[in-house]
């Protein structure tokens, strides 16, 4: 019987605390636009972030489309901007791309939550979340070769964000957060019943991310046993956490870039084969997951 494992896609890392730990304009997400605010005030270091990614062996970089969203925006009175800053977070993943010498890299746009990250109470109905989603879409379309929806807390912003992305023609990898303590999406509902929601709709695959590594392993479990689409996941830098709080804040015992590694074993093991690092997780992160997996 072959042992042999299958072609690892490597994604690359975190993008809103890699720059706040460069320095540059992240503020709390809870009350701001978090990342977005250093595409206005620090695109130079967004693009050496791709950048550094894509030299560190990342196949897939995400643009820094992450929190250029309507509610978002209008938290620092940018709600006018969404359009001119989806291109500039594209433009700039782009224009790192064409720096590098692997021209291969594809980029992705994210189809992120819409309001407070991990707050599955402020999901709005999924009409609505399907008309937002579509005017992100509709903007990507022009730059990216795929879009994630990530760090989706219920299954409707699943569904909402698999049509709107079917409707402009793009490419969807789905990706779920968990709450901290089950395999369980972060709102409540099951793997199963989200990817029993999406099995009509023209998704690649699924994943989760933005949860301690120790979390991943059963969750890739329970897909596999409901699709055999390509599964993933990129974690944050930790094993686990107590709550919310203590991820925010780091206040967590912290995965050396080969502890992530030796996670990331036990995940294709399980059936994964699209792997990166979400928060915290750096450049030599990455490059370790590429060592281990090219």
């Amino acid at each position: 019987m072959s042992t042999a494992v299958p072609r690892i896609t490597i994604l690359d890392g975190a993008m809103g605390t890699e720059l706040r730990a460069r320095g540059a304009s992240v503020p709390d997400y809870r009350s701001s636009a978090w990342s977005a605010m250093a595409l206005v005030h620090d695109p130079g270091t967004v693009r050496q972030v791709h950048s550094d990614y894509i030299a560190a062996g990342a196949d897939v970089i995400t643009a820094n489309n992450y929190a250029v969203v309507p509610n978002l925006l209008a938290r620092v009175g940018m709600t006018d901007r969404l359009e001119e800053l989806t291109r500039l977070a594209c433009q700039l993943a782009l224009e790192a791309r064409a720096a590098n010498s692997r021209p291969a890299v594809r980029v992705a746009g994210s189809l992120p939550p819409l309001d407070t990250t991990y707050q599955s109470d402020l999901v709005a109905p999924e009409q609505d979340l399907y008309e937002t989603y579509l005017r992100i879409a509709r903007v990507l379309a022009a730059d990216v070769d795929l879009v994630i929806a990530e760090t989706l807390t219920t299954v409707r912003e699943a569904v909402a964000a698999a049509r709107a992305a079917a409707e402009v023609g793009l490419p969807l990898w789905v990706s779920w957060n968990l709450r901290l303590d089950a395999p369980l999406i972060r709102g409540g509902e099951s793997l199963e019943q989200g990817i029993a929601a999406l099995q009509s709709l023209p998704v690649e695959g699924y994943m989760v991310n933005c949860v301690p590594t120790g979390l991943v392993r059963p969750a890739l479990e329970l897909m596999r046993r409901c699709t055999d689409r390509p599964l993933g996941a990129y974690a944050n830098s930790c094993e686990k956490a107590a709550d919310q709080a203590a991820l925010d804040a780091t206040a967590v015992q912290t995965l050396s870039p080969q502890q992530y590694v030796v996670a990331s074993e036990r995940w294709v093991e399980a059936g994964a084969t699209w792997i990166g690092g979400c928060c915290d997780t750096r450049p030599e992160y990455i490059a370790a997951l590429a060592a281990r997996w090219h």
